[in-house]
C-alpha cells in the first residue's frame, strides 16, 4: 500500500455543523506545510446531517474517506478503524467540535520531524468550564503518578504520531484517553507541545464529569501491563492492600464493640455489621487475588515462548565481526 505523508483523522459524532469549516482549515493548515494529507472521517453513528455533509466531502475531494457505524461504538473503536486503513507517514488525530484547532497541527509535525515518535498536544489556554478542567486535571495527575509518566495532558484529543505508532496500536474500551501512555510502554519516544485551545461553537459537549471509565481503563491497563510478565508478583501486591482494609475493618469493629460494651449499648447493629461485612470480604478477596495471580502464572510461561520475546526487541545493531 503506498503510503502519503500525513493522515488526518476525526471521529464525529452529530459533528454535521462543523465538519466542512474543519476539513477546510485543515487544508488550509497543511497548505502551509507543503505535506499532501488524507481527511479520514469515522461517522460514529451519527443521527444527524452528518452523513450528508460526509457523502458531499467526498464528492468534491479525493482525498476524503468516510466510515460510518450504523450505532454508536465508542471513540476507541473509531480510531482503530482509521488505523487500519490509514496510509500516512503520520497520522493526526483531532475532534470534530473545533475545539482542537486545525491549525496546530503544524507544530505537532515539526516535533515529529524533530525526532519524536509520537506528540500530543497541550492544551494552554483550555477552553472549558472549571469543573471540566478540575476533573481532567485530577485525571491526568492520576496517570502520570500511576505511570510514571511527564506527560501532562494526556487526553487532549489533537496528537501526532508515526506509522510504526498507530499501526501497532490496541485500543480496548475508552483507552483513547491513554494513547500516549500505550505508546509509552511499547518504547516510542513521546513528548507534548503547547496548542491553542477554542470554546466549542455548536453542539453540546459528551463529556462526563464521572470518569469512572477512564478510572477503570487505567485499573485495567495497569493490570494488563503488570501480568504479562510477573502476575504473581502484582495480585499478591494488590492483595495486601485488601488485606490491609480487612486488617482496618476488624479493628474498627472490635473497637467500636468494645466502646458499647463500656456504654451498655448493644454492640450488633447496623454499623458493626456493615464493618464486618467488608473485612469478610476484604479478607476474602486478599485471599482469592494470589491464587489466581499463580494460576496466571502458569498459564502465561506457556507464551513467552521465542516468538513472543521477539515481538519484545525493537531493533537489533552489531559490528561486524573480525
Amino acid at each position: 500500500m503506498p503510503s502519503i505523508p500525513v493522515s488526518v483523522v476525526v471521529p464525529a459524532l452529530n459533528e454535521a455543523a462543523t465538519l466542512s469549516e474543519l476539513f477546510q482549515r485543515t487544508k488550509d493548515a497543511l497548505a502551509e506545510t507543503g505535506k499532501a494529507f488524507e481527511f479520514i472521517i469515522i461517522d460514529d453513528g451519527s443521527t444527524d446531517d452528518t452523513p450528508a455533509v460526509t457523502h458531499r466531502l467526498v464528492d468534491e475531494n479525493s482525498n476524503v474517506t468516510v466510515i460510518r457505524h450504523a450505532r454508536n461504538q465508542g471513540k476507541s473503536i473509531a480510531l482503530m478503524q482509521a488505523f487500519e486503513i490509514a496510509k500516512g507517514d503520520v497520522l493526526v488525530t483531532l475532534d470534530g467540535d473545533l475545539q482542537d484547532k486545525p491549525e496546530m497541527i503544524p507544530r505537532l509535525l515539526k516535533e515529529i520531524d524533530a525526532g519524536y515518535d509520537l506528540v500530543g498536544g497541550l492544551r494552554i489556554h483550555r477552553r472549558d468550564r472549571f469543573i471540566k478542567r478540575a476533573v481532567s486535571k485530577f485525571y491526568n495527575y492520576l496517570v502520570s503518578c500511576i505511570f510514571k509518566s511527564q506527560l501532562k495532558d494526556v487526553n487532549c484529543g489533537l496528537k501526532a504520531m508515526r506509522s510504526e505508532v498507530y499501526k501497532t496500536m490496541e485500543l480496548y474500551g475508552d483507552q483513547h484517553r491513554l494513547i500516549p501512555i500505550l505508546a509509552t510502554l511499547k518504547g516510542f519516544n513521546c513528548t507534548e507541545t503547547p496548542v491553542e485551545h477554542d470554546v466549542r461553537k455548536v453542539g453540546r459537549s459528551r463529556y462526563s464529569l464521572l470518569r469512572h471509565r477512564g478510572i477503570l481503563d487505567v485499573i485495567a491497563l495497569l493490570a494488563v501491563n503488570a501480568a504479562r510478565t510477573r502476575p504473581f508478583h502484582f495480585f499478591c501486591e494488590v492483595a495486601f492492600v485488601f488485606w490491609l482494609l480487612a486488617a482496618l475493618s476488624f479493628g474498627s469493629w472490635m473497637f467500636y464493640a468494645a466502646g458499647a460494651v463500656d456504654s451498655g449499648m448493644p454492640g450488633e447493629n447496623a454499623g458493626s455489621t456493615i464493618m464486618v461485612g467488608i473485612g469478610a470480604w476484604a479478607a476474602f478477596t486478599g485471599t482469592v487475588l494470589p491464587l489466581f495471580g499463580l494460576f496466571m502464572e502458569v498459564e502465561i510461561r506457556r507464551y513467552q515462548d521465542k516468538a513472543w520475546r521477539s515481538r519484545l526487541v525493537s531493533g537489533i545493531k552489531s559490528g561486524e565481526r573480525k
